[in-house]
């Protein structure tokens, strides 16, 4: 959807909104927060349509395409409308409300245009066989994984929380700044709150990973009603809002974060694993003929940037063959007589 769409009007008529914001019905609290999360340029036409709510607490009424245009031509269909005798006290009636309407409107629209001329926000991406290192305004700094994206606002005051949204996989290291400034990472799943430290994120998987190789930081569940979870150096979070799964296992982070010199490194994972972790960081996707292998444990590193060597190494410890089935796709076969 075209972000024109996301206009004070859009918001006013989507289900859930009004009940959200007038009646703090816990059926949309979660969900409008979380959309929020996702979106933050938006954020601010959120806000503005919650105010113009609670300002005027007009529940059925959803404005048109200018807000304070559409209250002024509702008052002078009204005046319009009524019998000649009375049109004087008519009008005298209306116009304290007509001028509140269009102050509101303007009130609004001005705080809108401010807030989103302050919220400029900057998006990454990066392809298959792409990683960006990127300097935050802070100065700290973000490897970028393939097949991922990181936001943020273009400038940070100084009184300000530093605030990232990630899809994907990205390497952090964050600069400590005075007062203990925070600095969250926002995915999907977690927000990520930390003060200066070193971590990579996954967010892959329909799940948010967590790897922190120094510092601190804490982890807030995106759920109601959680504390906050203190992790150490080694520590490996892991947490799926959507299967509700949640595990916490001591592993070395330098495994964690070796994609950034383009290896993949493994210890009696099961190939059903490395075969997911070669796309998710490659695009190569590998068929096998026999599914009973995806249960075989493989320990060892895949250099993302010349995968022949992988299969070769695959293929001597299988006794298998790797046919190629085309751009970016192979099959994997056991020799026959095996």
């Amino acid at each position: 959807m075209a972000d024109q769409t996301f206009t004070l009007e859009y918001f006013l008529s989507q289900p859930g909104f009004r009940e959200w914001v007038l009646q703090k019905d816990i059926r949309f609290t979660e969900e409008w927060e979380a959309w929020t999360r996702r979106h933050p340029e938006h954020a601010a036409t959120v806000q503005a349509a919650a105010d113009w709510l609670l300002m005027t607490d007009e529940r059925e009424a959803v404005p048109e395409a200018s807000m304070q245009e559409a209250t002024w031509a509702k008052v002078v269909a009204s005046i319009d409308a009524a019998p000649a005798r009375n049109s004087r006290r008519t009008l005298v009636r209306w116009l304290p409300w007509a001028a509140a309407a269009a102050i509101i409107g303007l009130l609004a629209i001005v705080w809108l245009q401010g807030k989103e001329a302050e919220k400029e926000f900057v998006t990454m991406a990066t392809g298959y066989g792409d990683v960006k290192n990127i300097t935050l305004p802070d100065g700290s700094e973000v490897c970028l994984n393939v097949n991922s994206t990181v936001k943020y606002a273009a400038v940070w005051h100084a009184d300000s929380t530093r605030e990232v949204w990630l899809g994907g996989e990205a390497f952090f290291e964050v600069k400590h700044l005075a007062a203990n400034r925070k600095f969250i990472v926002h995915t999907d799943d977690v927000d990520i709150q930390v003060v200066g430290t070193a971590f990579n994120v996954n967010t892959r998987r329909v799940q948010t990973q967590v790897v922190l190789q120094n510092g601190k930081v804490n982890l807030k569940l995106n759920r109601k009603d959680t504390a906050l979870i203190a992790m150490k150096p080694g520590d490996m979070v892991t947490w799926s809002a959507e299967r509700r799964e949640l595990t916490n296992n001591q592993v070395d982070p330098v495994q964690y974060a070796a994609w950034q010199q383009q290896r993949l490194i493994f210890h009696d994972a099961t190939l059903a694993e490395v075969l997911l972790a070669l796309q998710e960081n490659t695009g190569v996707k590998v068929q096998l003929e026999d599914t009973a292998m995806l249960k075989e444990t493989f320990t060892g590193t895949i250099p993302t940037d010349h995968i022949d060597v992988f299969f070769k190494t695959l293929s001597r410890s299988f006794d298998i063959t790797i046919t190629e089935n085309g751009k970016d796709s192979y099959v994997i076969r056991k020799k026959e007589g095996q």
